[in-house]
């Protein structure tokens, strides 16, 4: 089961990932969801809480493509927990991620597809305060989280 969605991207980061993706036998959507999997995992990146979500700089419409991509259901809700959280559109953090990531992908990043398997959300009452705890994966050591 996958879910489908659209991001917006220049034709000159969609291009490099058409490189990137040519170069290394994979698909583009593939390298897209390499990319947000390194932004999650970029620990220079902190929550900006109290601001809007900001979206790429306005361009002529030519200069854009609406890229159709394909994400398994733990996928699409980390890029959606990223967006929050970082307060960056999932197609603006791709952007970041491209120049950032992108010449230092690697064939093992490739291969790698499992990364952040699993999508755990808890809800918990301490003290009359409601706490959310996302995870970004599973792990024997993580901490029972009741369900709402």
């Amino acid at each position: 089961m996958f879910i489908y969605t659209t991001l917006n991207v220049n034709i000159s980061c969609l291009q490099k990932i058409q490189q990137a993706a040519c170069a290394s036998g994979t698909s583009c959507n593939t390298i897209i969801i390499i990319l947000l999997k390194k932004m999650m995992d970029d620990r220079h990146y902190r929550a900006r809480c109290g601001k809007q979500i900001q979206y790429q700089e306005k361009c002529s419409p030519d200069e854009w493509h609406t890229f159709h991509v394909r994400f398994r259901p733990d996928e699409y809700e980390y890029f959606l927990d990223l967006k929050k959280i970082l307060k960056f559109s999932v197609s603006g953090i791709l952007a970041i991620a491209v120049n950032k990531y992108l010449p230092a992908i690697t064939k093992t990043d490739i291969c790698d597809n499992y990364q952040f398997q699993n999508y755990i959300i808890g809800r918990e009452t301490i003290d009359g305060v409601i706490c959310w705890r996302l995870a970004w994966g599973f792990t024997p050591k993580l901490v029972q989280i009741s369900s709402p």
